[in-house]
């Protein structure tokens, strides 16, 4: 039941949140974080990829989300690649600083298994999801987190600046 494990644990974030996913296809969790992105005083910075922001299921809740001025509020955003230009595929967040989950879960119907094994319509990726609360473990992983964020945004500058000319031949 990883859907229901994330969606519990990021309903009870009151003080911050970092997150970081590849991807990110989950209405229902989505609704959760933008809770917290419009309350003022939950520091949210969020790192999505790139090559995914595309699709259309998340550009879809990417469009909603940017409806509702997430800018306004105490949040940081931005979708862009790693520090080498690559896909950032770290699956995982911390919540105020004192639960971190991390693994090969995207949030998605089949990355997080929907419906009962043996049933119609039964989707299920292999896929693992950690929920972690080892105190040094949170606070490397939270550091890692704001260092990915940090590359994205750089790598997103980059982009916007770039004339579209050198754009797709340059390689990082």
């Amino acid at each position: 039941d990883v859907h229901n494990i994330i969606k519990y644990v990021l309903s009870r974030i009151t003080v911050s949140l970092y997150l970081n996913m590849f991807g990110y296809d989950d209405p229902d969790l989505n609704d959760v974080i933008m809770s917290k992105v419009m309350d003022k005083s939950i520091t949210v910075l969020i790192t999505l990829d790139k090559s995914q922001s595309g699709s259309k299921t998340e550009k879809a809740l990417l469009a909603s989300d940017a409806a509702k001025n997430p800018s306004a509020y105490n949040s940081h955003f931005v979708i862009g690649a790693s520090s080498t230009g690559q896909i950032t595929h770290t699956k995982g967040f911390v919540a105020d600083g004192k639960v971190a989950a991390e693994g090969s879960t995207n949030w998605s119907t089949s990355g997080e298994g929907i419906g009962q094994p043996g049933n119609p319509g039964y989707k299920a990726q292999n896929n693992t999801q950690s929920i972690i609360t080892d105190p040094d473990t949170i606070s490397r992983f939270t550091a890692e987190l704001i260092r990915e964020h940090m590359a994205a945004q750089g790598k997103a500058a980059q982009d916007a600046t770039m004339p579209s000319t050198l754009k797709g031949q340059i390689k990082n």
